[in-house]
């Protein structure tokens, strides 16, 4: 496989993914990849989402238990120490504060909720509400995020279709404004696979959609692809498929991350040697 690092996995911790951290590492082993990496949830003041993320109290635990695994599998798969980290507006110190307290070597930056409450979410099922205004409201905020100079990746672009609805033309403005800013801002993109396995979309597609992807190709918006794995068997997730989009539009490197660092690495033949 010529994709060599899956960057967006997560825990138990966050309450709704399955598995020991190991098989995880195992199965990245067993695919051939050379880095995955660990990125659960983020906690939340106040008990924010509190049912889908990891607490407070957890972190130091999640932190120390990702060093041991990148201890433990050195020389067989390099196991770096990410985190999704929710935008929520007026947040911000409080999030830059938890990122500077540990030796991230990424943070994925993602908006799951709308409101600083963690009360409208970004993809509300059923969705009965103007899909117009959701998605305009939904990528100002992927903006701010943008702007906020707090990620070094921007997760599931266009996540606010599990809601049923795509974006079609009348967003089309809305997703090349946002683009632009994620290509000003220097931070990178991911293709996620997960929506491959979201039956609630109306057809299996990753995030972004793959016209969305070749956009930002076009603008020169570095890119990783990630599995967003809640479990396993899930990491590495039609990774396959990914290579060969990417191959035919002509893309030849990805991003990979060190101490929140970005490096690209050649998806040709060649592609193991740029990380050794």
């Amino acid at each position: 496989m010529l994709i060599q690092c899956d960057y967006h996995m997560h825990t138990p911790l966050c309450k709704h993914a399955a598995g020991p951290m190991e098989d995880y590492v195992h199965r990245g082993i067993e695919l051939g990849l050379r880095e995955i990496g660990f990125s659960d949830h983020n906690p939340l003041p106040g008990g924010r989402s509190s049912n889908v993320r990891m607490a407070e109290e957890e972190l130091d635990y999640y932190v120390e238990r990702v060093t041991e695994l990148r201890f433990r599998y050195r020389g067989k798969i390099d196991v770096m120490l990410g985190l999704e980290m929710d935008y929520l507006e007026g947040l911000e110190d409080y999030l830059a504060q938890q990122l500077a307290r540990y030796p991230w070597d990424y943070v994925i930056g993602s908006v799951h909720f709308l409101d600083n409450a963690c009360r409208e979410s970004s993809w509300p099922r059923p969705f009965t509400g103007d899909t117009h205004s959701h998605y305009t409201r939904y990528f100002e905020r992927l903006r701010q995020l943008a702007r906020s100079g707090l990620c070094d990746i921007i997760a599931h672009f266009d996540v606010a279709k599990r809601s049923g609805h795509l974006p079609g033309e009348r967003e089309a403005d809305d997703v090349t404004r946002t683009l632009q800013e994620i290509k000003g801002a220097g931070i990178c993109l991911e293709i996620n696979t997960s929506g491959y396995r979201h039956s609630e979309l109306p057809e299996p597609q990753p995030y972004p959609m793959l016209s969305i992807a070749e956009e930002a190709l076009a603008l020169g918006i570095p890119l990783t692809v990630n599995s967003d794995a809640h479990a396993p068997d899930q990491v590495g997730f039609k990774f396959r498929e990914i290579e060969t989009f990417l191959k035919r539009k002509n893309c030849h490197q990805l991003a990979k991350f060190d101490g929140r660092k970005r490096e690209m690495y050649s998806l040709s033949g060649t592609a193991n040697a740029a990380l050794r």
